[in-house]
This record gives C-alpha cells, structure tokens and sequence, in this order.
C-alpha cells in the first residue's frame, strides 16, 4: 500500500540584539562616537521598519567610522539575512566574531545563515559555540536539534529537544519536533506520547493531532488514527491529507466504504493527488468495483507515470477480471522496467504469460523472481506449472 503522509517542516527562528545608549552616556561620548551611536539608532529603527537595505547603509557607515565595532558587523549581518543575502551576512558574522570571539547570538545568527545554504555541519558547530557561550539558549537547542534530523543524526536531535524541554517544560516546539524526530527513528510509540503532550499545551494544535495518527497508524492504531484525523477535520474541514491519511486507516480495517468516501473527499480538495486515486481503486477492487478501480489506476498513472505500483495495480486488476491480457501484460513490463528489483511484479506477469500460454516466458520471469526470493513457494509451483504445459506444448 503506497502510504503518503504530511509532516509538517521544523523552522528556525532568527534572534537579534537591540540596541541602545542612555542620555547620560550619550552626554559623555565624543563627537565621532555620538555619530557612531546616531547611525545605530537610525539603523535600529529601518530594521523595526523592515527597510533592511537602509539598515545595512547606516550599518556601513558606523563600520567606517569604527571599524572595530563589533555590534554593527553583526546588525549588520541580520539585516541581510533577513533580505536572504545569507553569504554576505555570514562575512558579517565572522568579522564581528574576530572582533568580540564572545558575541552572543552571533554564532547562532551564522547558523541561520548556513542553514539556508545547506551547509549544515557548519550549521551544527555554529549552534554547539553558541551553546558554549549561552547553554541556556532554547532556540540553539531546538535549531540544532533540526539540523541533526535533517543530517538523519536522530538520537542526537532527540537528546537536544529533551534538552530544551528540561531548561522550559512547557516548550509546545521541543515536544513537537522530537515527536517528530521519534516517528522517523521509528519510535512511533514516544512519537505519541509527544504530540499528546503538545496537544495538552495546544489543544488546537492541527499538526499535532495529523502527526500523531500518523504515528497510530504505523502502530496499527486504525480506530485512534482515525480518531485523529477527525479532529483534524473538525479543524479545518478543508485540510488537505486528512481525509486521505483517514481513508487509509479505513483501509487497514477493512472499511473499505469509508475509504472510498475519505479518498473522494481527498481528490475533490486535491485532484492531483495521484496515490488518492491510486487508494481508491485499492479500495473499489476489495468491493468488486472493477471498472471503476481500473479509472482510478489510469487516472493515477496520467497523474505520475512513473510510479511502479501503478501500472502493477491496473495491470494484476485487468488480469484478475479477465480483460485485455496484452495490456496487462503491457503494464506489468511498465512496472518492472520502473521497479526491478521486485519479485511480487515478475509472478504477477508470469500468471499473465501462463493465461497467455507463453510459458517460456513466464519459466524466464518466476527463474528472475526466484533470484530475488528463493524461498517463494507460489512462484516455485508456477514455475512447474508452466515447465509442465510447455513439454506438453512442445508434444502437440
């Protein structure tokens, strides 16, 4: 069963500094420090004004007065990375490291940076110096811990959410991401207890509720995923995937009327969601809706002409019922040619080459076939069936 689920991306935040000087030490400073200080709060403001290209002018002109100024470098920096100029902030970044080596917040907005420019091992040393000048930072946890599962380093994401949820146990984002992290380690059963606790912190919280059936789903779950996505529905009846992720629980118990339904309700929402097609013909040929299964195949394959399965489906389903044998045969050559390493699609068109009474044919696959998978006891039988029919062919 080709099972598709939404999962929804972790972001990471941008933090910043402000910036500041009091009446009574403006009084005391320099003529060249008051314009130092006039350009920072000019610039302050563009940035609370999102005008970031005039931010970046005034920062330019405090660093040619100061080109010591640490802080302005590193303003600077953010205020191209919010205007997405992630390599000339990360120069800006390092500039201001090589002035002040303790800046805060300045290895964490370097990360950001790098993150956008998928250097992510670079991303987890920005995040790891900046835990060292500040291991009381949530947000460098919670990011670091992103870049991990992008990295598949899971056991290490899910040690920094743990963290960030020990320094603030009421973090919705730390318990939403290693839930997460824990479904793709395939620990479906934490993954539930943390969109549960999300869910107690956000009842409202839709990903949660989507994610978790998700998590009950893989569990077998059936009754308590569907449970889930119907919240989600009662959300927002319009959530695309909820009514298939429902209709694919619905499959799994069998309810295959319910299925069908949600996989409608699925392609009216999302008419190009080729394995809600794929599903429901699934579904149709469980209740001996032929035709209408065969339609469904057909439309999922002009919708993803390169999916195996598809052309496997429609091509196994024309056989069963006896139909066009060619064109089964046709689709199954199709699929194998996408997939193959799969020996469930090589018996499928040797059962085809035997009703076609190309039993040489059909000895070649199910030899390919026990290859792949010796101990295939079907495919061992069909294969003297056929070696069978063939001498008595030849005897004719």
């Amino acid at each position: 069963m080709n099972k598709k689920v939404l999962i929804t991306a972790i972001i990471a935040s941008f933090m910043g500094n402000t910036f500041c000087f009091t009446p009574c030490s403006y009084a005391r400073t320099t003529r060249k420090q008051q314009k130092e200080a006039s350009y920072m709060k000019l610039a302050q403001a563009e940035i609370e004004n999102q005008q970031y290209n005039l931010a970046v002018e005034y920062y330019t002109k405090v660093i040619s007065i100061n080109p010591d100024n640490s802080e302005a470098y590193a303003k600077r920096g953010n205020a191209k990375n919010l205007m997405g100029l992630y390599k000339d902030a990360i120069e800006d970044y390092t500039k201001a490291l090589e002035i002040d080596p303790n800046r805060e917040n300045a290895y964490y907005n370097r990360a950001i940076a790098k993150t956008n420019l998928s250097a992510y091992d670079e991303v987890l040393e920005d995040y790891t110096k900046e835990l060292e000048l500040n291991p009381q930072n949530i947000n460098a946890y919670l990011n670091r811990g992103t870049t991990e599962v992008l990295l598949e380093k899971y056991e290490e994401a899910i040690d920094d959410f743990t963290k960030a949820i020990s320094l603030d146990k009421n973090n919705e984002n730390a318990y939403y991401n290693r839930g997460l992290t824990k479904r793709n380690n395939q620990d479906y059963k934490g993954a539930v207890e943390d969109y549960t606790k999300v869910i107690e912190l956000n009842p409202k919280n839709i990903d949660a509720y989507l994610n978790r059936g998700v998590a009950k789903y893989y569990l077998k779950d059936y009754n308590g995923a569907i449970k889930d996505y119907t919240k989600v529905i009662e959300l927002n009846k319009n959530f695309k995937k909820a009514y298939y992720n429902r209709g694919l629980a619905y499959l799994g118990l069998k309810k295959y009327e319910d299925a069908i339904e949600d996989f409608t309700q699925e392609i009216l929402l999302n008419p190009n969601n080729d394995a809600a097609y794929y599903d429901r013909a699934l579904a149709q040929s469980k209740l001996e809706m032929y035709n209408s299964a065969i339609e469904d195949y057909t439309k999922a394959i002009e919708l993803n002409p390169k999916n195996a399965e598809y052309y496997s489906g429609r091509g196994a389903l024309i056989s069963k019922t006896n139909g066009d044998l060619k064109k089964a045969e046709e689709d199954l050559t199709t699929a194998i040619k996408l997939d193959e390493n799969d020996s469930e699609k090589y018996l499928t068109r040797a059962i085809i080459y035997c009703k076609e009474k190309l039993y040489l044919a059909a000895v070649d696959d199910l030899n390919i076939l026990l290859n792949l998978d010796y101990n295939n006891s079907q495919a061992k039988e069909l294969r003297s069936f056929a070696i069978r029919s063939l001498s008595v062919e030849q005897k004719k």
